[in-house]
């Protein structure tokens, strides 16, 4: 079995998908490519998981690669990362936006920078799935880049077999954990999962509430969470409190993310982009992998912050037949939301063995349905238009986008953005 990670030098992702494949999984026979355009971090990578496989016994061979084509060769699972001078290029939407339309409110897929940022990584992805059709066109792709539901169905509709991967919704137990008792707890939520049973859906960063329960009783808590709330309880997120006075319903994960899908009411700020690290961070890190691949230093402090996606327990579930279930999985349509369409991914609880992936069928509340069904339209609109080069339907998404409230100035703003990353981009018209 040959797993290549695409972008395997992500701070936080690349060891987590060692520490998976190795650890967690112990994936004997398998092989794992690290494939990063810095082929320093690479090697250091493949350094690392192949010290992580001799401390824990495991047979499995890590290799670190620079050339995208080569690694591709024959591989059963592709997992991707990658994004392209993300935070550069972000940065570089914001000032745009700025200068033209300085009071359109900044997220991630929202917006201006939420339709120049899908574009860019679409692209991208269209090279990476080109590379597959030739080495490996069978194989898996199991996206974690952003903006998942739109990179996810671009490989979907280009003919990959894809599903995509983000957790974000389990803040879900955190935040409802602290409002029941108090208590604050943090990932992998040990306590509220152990008791509650939660049940969400939607599309990615967009996923609702539906079931509420208590594991020991059954007991459903949907109604003294709505009790709460009404009683002036407060889940530090004024947007979703402000949704749930209107349809019944919360809104997750958080009001930093839900705001790319709906209208700017004043009650959020611009989000902007990080990067993970500066030079000299950067430069700590690479000190860090050498010595932790010449066992000069424990792996631990490698993996202080985990990524919450498990690929690899799909990975194990498919091929190993080790059954797994996911909080919530990225998958097309095929009717697991039957209100919304069936050519768009969207979010659900899932289980998976070697017979296959069986997402939850569930139905949205019609008083959030026009919400969904809206944030998928947009999703939608962005990934034809991209796949088709057509700037009509870039005008069309511009429209549909309820975050952008001045349609001419935002037009003016996306295409100030594709002159700049026209080094990166397919010629629209």
């Amino acid at each position: 079995m040959k797993i290549v990670l695409i972008g395997a030098g992500s701070f936080v992702f690349g060891p987590s998908v060692l520490l998976q494949a190795i650890v967690e999984q112990r994936l004997d026979g398998a092989q794992l490519v690290m494939l990063d355009v810095d082929g320093e971090v690479a090697n250091l990578m493949a350094g690392v998981g192949n010290r992580m496989a001799r401390d824990a016994g495991v047979n499995i061979q890590v290799i670190a690669s620079t050339n995208r084509f080569d690694a591709l060769a024959n591989a059963d699972f592709v997992i991707n990362c990658a994004a392209r001078q993300l935070y550069s290029r972000f940065q570089r939407d914001c000032q745009i936006t700025r200068d033209i339309y300085p009071e359109h409110l900044i997220t991630e897929f929202g917006g201006v920078q939420g339709i120049s940022y899908s574009l860019r990584q679409i692209a991208l992805l269209e090279e990476i799935i080109a590379d597959m059709k030739k080495q490996c066109p069978n194989a898996w792709l199991f996206n974690v880049a952003n903006p998942l539901p739109r990179v996810a169905q671009a490989a979907h509709e280009l003919g990959i077999k894809t599903v995509g991967f983000c957790s974000a919704s389990q803040e879900t137990y955190a935040v409802l954990w602290q409002l029941f008792t108090g208590e604050k707890t943090h990932y992998p939520w040990p306590a509220p999962s152990a008791n509650w049973q939660l049940t969400m859906a939607g599309t990615n960063h967009f996923s609702w509430l539906l079931q509420f329960t208590e594991k020991s009783t059954g007991k459903d808590l949907l109604p003294e969470l709505a009790a709460k709330l009404r009683a002036g309880a407060s889940i530090g997120q004024k947007r979703s409190e402000k949704l749930f006075q209107q349809t019944g319903c919360l809104l997750f994960p958080n009001d930093n993310h839900t705001k790319d899908f709906l209208q700017p009411d004043g009650t959020v700020t611009d989000r902007t982009m990080a990067g993970h690290g500066d030079a000299s961070e950067r430069q700590a890190r690479l000190t860090l992998l050498k010595d932790i691949a010449e066992g000069k230093s424990p792996v631990d402090p490698l993996l202080t912050h985990r990524s919450w996606e498990h690929p690899l327990a799909l990975v194990a579930a498919l091929t190993r037949n080790k059954p797994a279930a996911f909080h919530s999985l990225n998958l097309i349509n095929h009717g697991q939301l039957p209100q919304l369409p069936r050519n768009v991914f969207v979010e659900t609880p899932a289980t998976a063995d070697a017979r296959g992936i069986v997402p939850q069928t569930l139905t949205l509340p019609a008083p959030v349905l026009p919400y969904v069904q809206n944030a998928a339209a947009v999703s939608d609109t962005i990934v034809q238009a991209a796949l088709k080069r057509s700037k009509r339907l870039l005008r069309d998404a511009i429209e549909r986008d309820p975050t952008i409230l001045d349609k001419k100035r935002g037009l003016a703003a996306l295409e100030a953005c594709l002159t700049a990353h026209a080094d990166v981009l397919p010629t629209y018209s």
